[in-house]
């Protein structure tokens, strides 16, 4: 990575440890709340604590977005390193306020050049565009390139994940008390698209295997077999699901890019564990 620029990603992006080490991104934090407990995600609070604070835990937890002070002390803190140029790549605008003060926060320091793109996108699709953003950046190219590169991939990541219950999205305000309990009732499985923004109910089915079947086929009805992609599988508490949703994406695509990384507690706390989903973008998603 360019020794002039930083790459910051939303807090909510999803990220194996071993891809953590090898990009070492700087990320906006964000924020998990249990009652009077306010912890950052994936600083004071790991995947594996959240999870089991969501179990013990008596209170419903919310998230929060970083602070505009948050935001300043970040950018001040790189040019005092010796970045002169920045890129911020946030979570979908709609889905926080992240955007918005990240890009405020821009106008209030002085010393480098600041650029802050909504991804349109989360979890691991914040991730994959890093990561694309990163290697261009390794490769020699300029700031204005690697910023023309995420804007570009903005909207073209997409996600297909399956929830293990309709609770998480009650709380959230996406579907109603009588869906929710009528969907424990049944068993049923959601799955949800996250695409250029969009946060929709694609299909419901019943069962967990059933649910990861229609979503292998939901997926295969976007890419062709043998297509060039980027991938990260992702999950909230369910690793081996992910694992093998994984194993069988590798041998249906060519993937240039591929790992599985646990989506963490802020997407956890609007999902709930027992997530299973996809984020990937096709090889010519990336040219101009």
């Amino acid at each position: 990575m360019s020794e002039r620029t930083a790459l910051v990603i939303d807090g909510t992006a999803a990220l194996s440890d071993d891809m953590q080490h090898d990009f070492a991104f700087r990320t906006l934090p964000v924020h998990v709340i249990f009652g009077d407990e306010d912890f950052t995600a994936g600083v004071d609070l790991t995947a594996p604590q959240f999870y089991e604070k969501l179990v013990s835990s008596k209170k419903i937890p919310t998230t929060a977005a970083p602070s505009l002070g948050e935001c300043v002390d970040l950018y001040q803190r790189l040019v005092r390193e010796g970045f002169r140029s920045i890129l911020v790549v946030t979570v979908i605008a709609e889905a926080s306020v992240t955007h918005s003060v990240a890009k405020t926060a821009a106008q209030q320091v002085d010393g480098a050049r600041i650029e802050v793109v909504d991804s349109r996108t989360t979890a691991g699709g914040i991730s994959l565009i890093g990561t694309a953003c990163s290697r261009l950046l390794r490769n020699g190219a300029s700031f204005d390139e690697v910023t023309a590169l995420a804007r570009r991939l903005a909207g073209r990541v997409q996600i297909l994940a399956l929830l293990d219950t309709l609770e998480f999205l009650r709380r959230g305000g996406r579907v109603s008390g009588a869906q929710a309990a009528f969907g424990a009732l049944l068993s049923i499985k959601p799955i949800i698209e996250v695409k250029d923004g969009d946060r929709v109910l694609v299909d419901k089915v019943r069962t967990r295997d059933r649910g990861v079947e229609r979503l292998k086929q939901l997926i295969g009805e976007r890419v062709p077999a043998g297509s060039r992609i980027h991938a990260c599988a992702m999950h909230t508490n369910l690793p081996e699901r992910a694992r093998d949703l994984g194993e069988w994406v590798q041998e249906t695509f060519h993937c240039v890019e591929y790992w599985v990384a646990d989506a963490g507690p802020t997407i956890g706390t609007h999902t709930g564990p027992g997530v299973t989903g996809l984020c990937w973008y096709r090889e010519e998603d990336a040219r101009a």
